[in-house]
Order: C-alpha cells, then structure tokens, then sequence
C-alpha cells in the first residue's frame, strides 16, 4: 500500500457485507476505505468496468480469502499484470493487532456501532483494570455446568456474566460502566455483537466485541502459558489449543498419538461433499472412540493425546453436517481417566488447512499435513 498510491482495492463481497448490512450479523465486519465493491457472482457482468483497472497493481479482498482467489485468478488469467489476494481478508483484518497492521486504523471503517478487537489487543485490553469485560453467555456456560461440554470452556477472569436473554433488564443496573471501556464477548460473535449494540444504542461510549469470540481467544494463547494462566479461569482438564500450539506440539512430541475421529470417508479424502476433504495431521491415525480407547489401554497416562474432527467442537451434531463423536466429551472423559496431555485441536483440522494459507505465522501448518493439497 505503501508503495503504490495509486492501488485499486476490489471487495468481491456481497453489498451486504460490504455495507454491514448483512442479513448475517458475524459477516458485517467492516471494509477498507476507498474499496470498490463488485460482488463475485457480477465480476464477469461488470469486466468491462474492471478492464479499466488492467494495469494497475489490484488488491483484491472478501471475507476470508477463499472468493479473492478465485476473482484474482481470473483477473490474471484475463491478463490484469499486477494482482494480489488479501490472505485471510478482512476476518485477518480484524484479527490483526492493531500495531501490527500500521495502516488499519487510516484504512479500516465500519457502519457498526462498535469496535471489533482481535486477540492480542483483548489481552492488552483486559489487563487494563480500568476496563470492564461482560460475558453474555448462558450462566451454565460461564460456570463451566452446561450439559454440552463442548461450551464449558471457562471464562475471563473478573468478567461479569450478563447473559444475552436477560440483558435489556440488567441494562440499567450497568450505568456505571457508561463511560468506561467495555468488551463484549461469548463464546463465538453473534450474541456479542447483538448485545454490543444494546450497549452502544443505550448510551455506552465506549464498545468493544471480541472478534470470532472466546475460543479464538484461548487458541491464540498456548494452553500451558502464563497468559492463559493470568486472563482465564475455568478452563477444563483437557487442554484446548489452536493452531499455533498444534503445530509445535505435532513437531515436537515424538511420542504423541493424533486421533483423527472423522468417518472413514472423510479420512481418506472420499467424501461426496468437498469440503470434507480436507486431508489429515501426519501421522493421524483414524480412530472409532471404541478402537481409541482399546488403543490407549495400558499405556501411560502422561502419554499425548491429540483429538480433533473435522471443524469446532460447536459444531458436532449440527443439522446438515456428518455424523462424529462429541471430541469435546471425548477429552473430558479421558482427563476424567486420568491421562494429563489429552490436547483438543478446538476447531479442528479444517482451521489448520485455512490457517496455512492464510494466516501469517501459521505457514509452517503444511509441514504437519498430508493430502490437504488443492484445498486452497
């Protein structure tokens, strides 16, 4: 950006998307300044306009990099000289501290009401004492007793349940923060961003969510940190971790077992639907949880255990997804057996592949696949 003043910046979302005004609320995530916005499914109606731009440097952007690759082959192939993908768009964007990202605050804009802040601004945001942290999640999944396991994750420390459902009441009571920094979160965005607008619209100056939520927070600091130590509370017997960790953990532990509890199918890349297809960790053995506790029989229980399926834990069980073990009941059932390194790849290995691709430190991700390639 720098170095060309002159740069065409393309967002290939949806108008929607590009204005906020999604029918998606987690999808109204900003844009960048002087963006001109073609949607994908009108790139080929609109090339004629777009020829304009043919040699010009273009940087060409969406939500998370997979319909910017698309455009920006196309625009290659059609002859453009000089086009660039933004990896990760604006989800990367958003994620991305604020220092590490000199021209986001010039460059960033938002219809939105609030200010969405990744992790490693939410660190610095919730050691400041003067700034107030709600967590507008059900009390079950903020006292870590809700019967899904996969939402007793724990919470920040010296954060203030006020649970979405009962927000409008409790409003009131919470004036005293009015002209303090405040910092919304749940366990993913949505409710978040919902109650963060709540807030903004009764008079609160200062409003911040959490982008991507909770678990994308506990990803982003290594399980056994002091960070992760200092800013939550709750957290289970069984460690969850992100990509980061997973890579260092699958390079590093020679003794590790890596329990993939995907269907056969989607184990071996045979799926009728694609994006199942995502390959597998190196050395990942395909595990029914029968066949993995016969497995785990009569060895140690300071033996590595990595457990992951196919996307979050959230997701298991979901209408319209394939059928797999609950990881997260897995986990919890193995610390309960005594085993004291059972490792849950939260998100599963769908966000390693995307990681690999798109986010900056996460590259050395494809070192510890196998057969994901062609994905992105």
């Amino acid at each position: 950006m720098a170095n060309n003043p002159n740069l065409v910046l393309l967002d290939v979302r949806s108008p929607g998307e590009y204005a906020d005004s999604s029918k998606y609320l987690t999808s109204d995530i900003g844009r960048l300044k002087g963006s001109i916005n073609i949607s994908i499914d009108s790139v080929e109606k609109h090339f004629t306009d777009l020829k304009a731009y043919k040699d010009k440097t273009i940087l060409v952007y969406c939500s998370h990099s997979q319909r910017s690759r698309r455009v920006s082959k196309f625009l290659a192939d059609s002859g453009f000289k000089s086009v660039y993908s933004l990896n990760g768009g604006m989800t990367e964007v958003n994620k991305t501290a604020d220092a590490d990202f000199p021209c986001k605050a010039s460059l960033y804009t938002t219809a939105m009401p609030y200010k969405l802040i990744g992790p490693d601004d939410a660190v610095a945001f919730i050691r400041d004492k003067n700034n107030v942290v709600i967590d507008v999640r059900p009390a079950s999944q903020f006292n870590g007793t809700d019967t899904s396991e996969f939402a007793n994750v724990g919470h920040i420390k010296n954060a203030i349940n006020v649970p979405l459902s009962t927000l409008d009441v409790a409003i009131p009571g919470l004036t005293k923060y009015k002209n303090r920094p405040i910092l919304v979160y749940e366990l993913y965005s949505n409710n978040a961003m919902l109650a963060a607008a709540k807030f903004s619209k009764t008079g609160f100056k200062n409003v911040n969510v959490l982008f991507d939520g909770y678990d994308t927070l506990l990803g982003n600091t290594a399980s056994s940190s002091k960070i992760r130590d200092e800013l939550t509370i709750g957290t289970p017997a069984y460690k969850i971790i992100g990509v980061k960790e997973t890579i260092r953990l699958v390079a590093n532990s020679p003794n590790l077992i890596v329990a993939d509890l995907r269907s056969k199918e989607d184990f071996e890349n045979k799926s009728k639907d694609n994006f199942y297809n995502l390959g597998h960790i190196k050395g990942a053995i395909n595990f029914t949880v029968e066949d993995l506790y016969a497995y785990l029989k009569g060895k140690p229980k300071t033996t590595p255990i990595l457990i992951y399926s196919t996307f979050t834990a959230a997701m298991t069980g979901m209408s319209g997804m394939h059928s797999e073990p609950n990881v997260s009941t897995i986990s919890k059932q193995l610390a309960d057996k005594g085993y004291t390194n059972v490792y849950l790849l939260y998100d599963g290995i769908y966000s390693v592949v995307w990681a690999s691709a798109n986010v900056e430190g996460c590259k050395d991700a494809v070192n510890i696949l196998t057969d994901h390639a062609g994905f992105y």
